[in-house]
Parts: structure tokens; sequence; C-alpha cells
């Protein structure tokens, strides 16, 4: 089963620079992914009692996935101590390749442009925590964290998959709509919080006006945006773990914008035999590049 656009669908990313898909991605395709955290934190959590940073009564093995990771960060000596693990770990494991190359994301995508797709080298797993600074992102363009003066003329499709619901409340994206028109701003350092995720950002003078739409999405969803769309992640206020993928693609032979880390073909008509088909084809492409796997 083909999991395209419409027409329709099509026309309005372009025009507003955003697309909201709804129940585009099966449980069964996030699972690996999920079942992965939820054995990171339980490892991480293990960690941190044997190094004297948690309570062995303070594990909270019971807790639901959207809970865990928040209840033993707040239990910790050190509250970030494991979040940090989390977030800055860059997984490159068997289940986020095949979370990246999920069939209904690579359809999705090859109707935006077309079947030569380039899984790019910058993607990121998040895990936003209530009431926590260090993932507040300002509002930005993606392209301002590539190098637009190489990738300018490249369209990313950046898909940006919750594994839980993703509400105001959680800290979910806001768009400017149709901002992607205004052409790429100016992005400087704006904030200096240690362990911040994302500290660049538009200055406010130079925001372009428009509709800023609460892009509340459920588990399943995408939100897909393009590299010239302006958009920031809010303050998250409710008591749940916001887990959520970012993974952007563009055609193949397009400047990424990163040069110093490799991407891998996801789909190609022209040469199938060039397509990354596992794990370990992702694995010794990024090995024969230097890349360490930080799995």
């Amino acid at each position: 089963m083909k999991h395209e656009l419409t027409r329709s669908q099509v026309e309005q990313f372009h025009e507003e620079g955003f697309l909201i898909v709804r129940s585009a991605m099966p449980t069964e395709a996030m699972q690996p992914l999920i079942n992965e955290l939820e054995a990171r934190v339980d490892d991480y959590a293990n960690q941190a009692v044997a190094e004297g940073i948690l309570v062995a009564s303070k594990t909270f093995r019971e807790a639901a996935f959207d809970e865990r990771l928040a209840l033993v960060c707040e239990a910790c000596s050190e509250p970030n101590w494991i979040w940090r693990k989390i977030q800055h770990g860059k997984f490159k494991s068997e289940a986020v390749f095949k979370f990246r190359t999920a069939l209904p994301l690579l359809d999705i995508v090859e109707s935006l442009i077309g079947p030569e797709i380039y899984g790019h080298p910058q993607y990121a797993l998040r895990a936003k925590m209530p009431g926590h600074v260090q993932t507040v992102v300002p509002w930005h363009q993606d392209l301002g964290y590539l190098n637009p003066e190489t990738a300018g003329d490249t369209l990313f499709v950046n898909c940006w998959v919750p594994m839980v619901d993703a509400m105001s409340e959680d800290g979910c994206l806001q768009v400017i709509r149709g901002s992607h028109r205004a052409g790429y701003l100016p992005h400087e350092r704006l904030l200096d919080v240690p362990d911040h995720t994302a500290v660049v950002g538009i200055p406010p003078d130079h925001l372009p006006e428009g509709e800023v739409v609460t892009c509340e999405v459920k588990k399943g969803d995408i939100l897909l945006t393009m590299e010239r769309v302006v958009h920031q992640s809010t303050p998250h206020s409710s008591a749940r773990v916001r887990w959520s993928m970012d993974t952007r693609y563009s055609e193949l032979g397009r400047p990424t914008g990163r040069t110093n880390v490799p991407g891998f073909v996801a789909r190609s008509r022209n040469n199938p035999d060039s397509v990354a088909k596992s794990y370990e084809d992702w694995k010794a492409i990024l090995e024969s590049a230097g890349v360490a796997l930080n799995r």
C-alpha cells in the first residue's frame, strides 16, 4: 500500500511551507525505536544508581513510556544526567534506521521530491521534558542549522514524527504559515543556556509577518516542514515526556549543507543497487567516513 500525498496536500505543502498528515506512521513502524528508548532509559537509570546519582527505590520501572524519563530525572541528584545521555546520544542504531526508512515516510517524501531520495545526515531524536528550558527552541529555519551558502537551493523535507501525543501543553511546534516565501533570514545566537539543544534563532526584528499555527499532533501523525519555513518549539507545561523524531530528506545529488557527515540513499528508481537496505549498510557508510556510531 502506497502512502503518497494527494495533489491538494502537495499544493498545500508548497504554498504554506508545512503540512500535517494524520495517522500516517503506524505504531508498528515506531515500536522498535520506542522499545530501544525504553531499554536505554532503563540502562541509564541503572547506571545512575551504580554511580550514586539515583537511589535504587526511585527507578520507576512500572512507569509509562511518556512518564518514566521525567520521573527518574527528577529523582536524580543531577537532574539532567540521564536526559543528557538521551538528548546528545545521536543514536545510530538499527531501530533508528528502520524508523528513517519506514515505507510511509518514504512514500510521502516521494510525493514531494520524487523517487530519488537521500536520507539527510541531520536528524534528531528529542525527549522534551516538563518545564525544561533546554528544549525550548526559538524561532528559526532549518536552513539556519546547515550551510545556506552551499545548500540554499536544496528543498529539504523534514518529517517531525511524535512517538506520543504532542499537544500545546506538551510544547508542540508552532509554524508561521507561508514564512518560507520570505527567503533565508538572519540567524544568530540568541540563548546562553547550558546543555541547550538549539540556541541559534532568528532575531525578533527579522521575524516575518504571518499567521502562527500551533501544530498539535498525535502519535503517528507526521508534521512536514520545508527548510525555510519559520518554526519554534514552545515551552512544555505537562508532566509527560514529549518523545519525537525528526528526520530529513532531500533529492539525491543535491547539497546537504553538511559536508562532514554522510547520509544514505533511502530510495532510488534510477539506481536501486545504491540504496542502503539495512542498518549494516548505513553503518558501513558512517564507518568509512570516520563517524562514531555512538550507539
